[in-house]
């Protein structure tokens, strides 16, 4: 057939005072070097209103609480205290005059002695943390991305499709597209039903392959790996078979949703799938560091293999269950890490930073974004189902899910590497 089913394609943006391009700030921000002289302060809040007060953000007393306990562990004068005490001055301005009202979730990283003073202002809220060290704390803000990778929706009917693009549980971008009117039924001296019918079969089809094109395209210039089909039977099993292979690949799911469907009731209807998607991936990324760890050479398990290998820019994916926890030390100058109390291991080659405190789950996230890896943070507890009346379990009854039980066999860390 001589015709383009599709006569309109319009694409939108949606301004956002949310940070839309995580990863480039978390490159940036891992790239930032190790100072000695006064310590990064790294912020996370949720700063969702709390109780009725829509103003009032419990976050905040967090701050306050936690950044005057840091200061006064270095009392009553010196760099660091004073660096410190003019970090929290600038950051109590910037959240009490600067913070959009719709963001929900920040990260600040501060150093008025370097100079640094950077802020992510997010859709999504983060753990309430208050840091301070000898490089930036960057897990919180790395957990969201992984977490929460952008998707898009295709909602569509047999005269209008809309792409949108979900970040952060916000849209962020919509491709709009309007069909033709091809054919149209005439009331006297037209076809017959039969010919007409065929005729709207045909349009159908071409229409499903030239939105299928479309999507396709949008998709793969922003590097979109996930697809969620909505809208009635007729459209989506239409797309089912005009589809391209490479495009059927990003489809996790196919759900039913009136094209009149608000961008709140798309969120909702869509962001289970998305987070059970991710789920999915990470129990397959939990398997594979398992198997490529026994077949030895391919994966490294636990803290100290985990550094080494990330010290030699070895790992493709740091795989890590999200209540893995340890204190340990670095040795910047020589690239050299470790968990627990530094030992007798440099053979007296140390370096400034030798006896450098550090949260070993933040510095094995910096070394993996500054090398480019991959990072899977593996949710531990299963999510689990009730109604409304159904009492909530104890923590410790929540059963522990399976990807974060391969990877306690190696205190809950691991990595892939580089083949």
């Amino acid at each position: 057939m001589a015709f383009n089913p599709v006569k309109r394609v319009r694409e939108r943006r949606y301004p956002s005072a949310m940070q839309a391009e995580l990863a480039e700030k978390l490159t940036m921000l891992a790239a930032l070097p190790p100072v000695s002289e006064t310590p990064y302060l790294t912020v996370s809040l949720d700063w969702r209103p709390s109780g009725s007060d829509p103003e009032y953000r419990a976050a905040m007393q967090v701050f306050e609480r936690e950044a005057h306990r840091l200061q006064q562990e270095h009392w009553p004068r010196g760099d660091i205290f004073d660096s410190l005490g003019s970090d929290i001055e600038k950051i109590r301005t910037w959240l009490t005059s600067e913070v959009d009202p719709a963001t929900r979730g920040i990260l600040i990283v501060a150093n008025s002695g370097a100079d640094v003073f950077e802020t992510v202002s997010l859709g999504l809220p983060l753990e309430n943390r208050v840091v301070g060290g000898a490089v930036p704390a960057l897990l919180p803000l790395a957990r969201l991305d992984e977490d929460n990778p952008t998707y898009a929706v295709l909602l569509a009917d047999q005269q209008n499709a809309y792409l949108s693009l979900i970040s952060q549980a916000h849209r962020v971008e919509e491709l709009a597209m309007a069909s033709s009117d091809y054919p149209r039924k005439q009331h006297s001296g037209g076809w017959s039903q039969r010919r007409f019918q065929q005729r709207a079969d045909e349009r159908i089809m071409a229409l499903g392959r030239q939105i299928s094109s479309e999507v396709q395209q949008y998709m793969e210039d922003r590097e979109i790996e996930m697809l969620i089909l909505a809208g009635d039977e007729v459209i989506t099993s239409t797309f089912d078979r005009t589809m391209p292979e490479a495009l059927k690949e990003r489809v996790i799911d196919t759900i039913r949703l009136d094209i009149q469907a608000t961008t709140s009731e798309v969120i909702e209807a869509t962001l289970p799938i998305a987070e059970r998607a991710e789920a999915d991936r990470e129990l397959e990324s939990a398997r594979m560091v398992v198997e490529a760890i026994k077949r030895g050479g391919a994966g490294a398990g636990g803290s100290d293999d985990v550094f080494a290998a990330l010290a030699e820019g070895k790992v493709n994916t740091l795989v890590m269950n999200e209540d893995y926890h340890e204190d340990g030390w670095a040795d910047f100058v020589n690239r050299r890490y470790g968990a627990g109390e530094r030992g007798d291991v440099f053979d007296g080659q140390v370096g400034e930073f030798s006896a450098a405190p550090i949260i070993a789950e933040d510095e094995m996230v910096r070394l993996a974004i500054q090398n480019g890896a991959e990072i899977d943070i593996i949710h531990t507890g299963v999510k689990i189902e009730r109604e409304p009346n159904d009492q909530l379990p104890d923590a410790g009854q929540i059963p522990r899910a399976e990807a974060a039980r391969l990877l306690d066999k190696y205190g809950g860390v691991a990595a892939l590497l580089h083949y």
